[in-house]
């Protein structure tokens, strides 16, 4: 777990995710080092990519932007504030739902 608490790129993606989930079209993309005119599914879907590689999820789960898991990913952001807690529980999801 502390690894992953270490990893900027993994902790930046999941803070500017959630900034995405909660804000929506009224998020500047340009705090969140993209450019204006980006669509904002796409830096979601880059967002979730990148959460989901970094914490070794399967291809399959990881591209596809509707995959269980990028949808608990989702859920998950809406619900929790906490990038630890939400980093153990997707790993708990992974270990019980994906690699089973």
């Amino acid at each position: 777990m502390n690894k992953h608490i270490k990893d900027r790129l993994l902790v930046g993606s999941i803070e500017a995710h959630k900034r995405l989930i909660n804000e929506g079209q009224s998020v500047d993309l340009e705090s969140l080092g993209f450019e204006k005119e980006t669509p904002i599914d796409r830096v979601l879907q880059y967002n979730a990519f990148t959460i989901l590689t970094k914490l070794k999820f399967g291809q399959d789960e990881s591209v596809n932007a509707k995959s269980a898991s990028t949808k608990y990913l989702n859920e998950l952001i809406k619900e929790e504030s906490n990038i630890e807690v939400i980093i153990e529980k997707l790993i708990t999801y992974r270990e019980q739902n994906v690699n089973s």
